[in-house]
């Protein structure tokens, strides 16, 4: 089943992602982006033909259930995937489900502070941000620039910051969700991890692993801001 890292974009969901991926899948080696890979951008054109065509942008993202269910029978562990996709009902189906989804771990930043990062990722002015941010309808488009630096295909429904973040973090559909805030990760990033580690540990009914602080602390110490700007 899926362990999701879900946030708004620019939200702190790539540094989550650099935390763990070293944290859990690293051989005690410097962060190198590399590591990313394990914790993959859940887009379903990974899993359809390239000459797929799809009637509109809701019939796309309706196809995301029937992709996980497909990607639960094929893994034998428990896969992470990022999202920024909203939770909220597509038609007559959630983005995902109980049935498939073991747990998320929802990262939320300020939106004060969202809507300047957001402005300046896209070179747009705050009130076109704004309206973005606020519109339930909102699609995440990958242009062929985004494709090639961030591995990213396709759409997300994302849909406005406030509908986001409900829909994950006071979902009806018993999904287990971890919150965890970008100010408080900043404050302290090894109680933060720590959380994260205990979360994905109850979660996977995993009773033999302990918090390793030596470890998170190198985790920490690779996947700083400073050391990130440099890999």
């Amino acid at each position: 089943m899926i362990i999701w890292i879900a946030s708004y974009p620019k939200s702190g969901n790539t540094w989550i992602r650099a935390l763990l991926s070293h944290y859990f899948f690293s051989k005690d080696e410097e962060f190198n982006f590399d590591l990313l890979k394990h914790i993959p951008n859940f887009n379903i054109g990974d899993f359809t033909n390239e000459n797929t065509k799809f009637s509109s942008n809701i019939d796309y993202a309706d196809k995301a259930l029937d992709v996980q269910k497909f990607i639960c029978q094929k893994y034998k562990i428990n896969p992470f995937f990022k999202t920024h996709s909203s939770l909220s009902k597509i038609d007559k189906k959630f983005f995902t489900d109980k049935s498939v989804s073991l747990g998320c771990i929802y990262v939320v930043r300020d939106p004060r502070n969202v809507i300047t990062s957001y402005k300046n990722f896209e070179n747009l002015n705050y009130e076109k941000t704004l309206n973005f941010m606020i519109n339930k309808k909102s699609f995440l488009f990958a242009n062929k620039t985004t494709q090639k630096k961030f591995k990213i295909k396709g759409m997300e429904l994302i849909s406005s910051w406030s509908e986001n973040y409900n829909s994950w973090i006071n979902n009806k559909l018993r999904i287990p969700v971890c919150l965890i805030k970008y100010e408080d990760l900043i404050e302290n990033t090894l109680k933060e991890l720590e959380k994260m580690f205990n979360f994905i540990k109850e979660i996977s009914s995993e009773k033999n692993s302990n918090f390793d602080i030596v470890r998170a602390k190198k985790t920490i110490a690779e996947t700083s801001f400073d050391r990130l700007k440099k890999t």
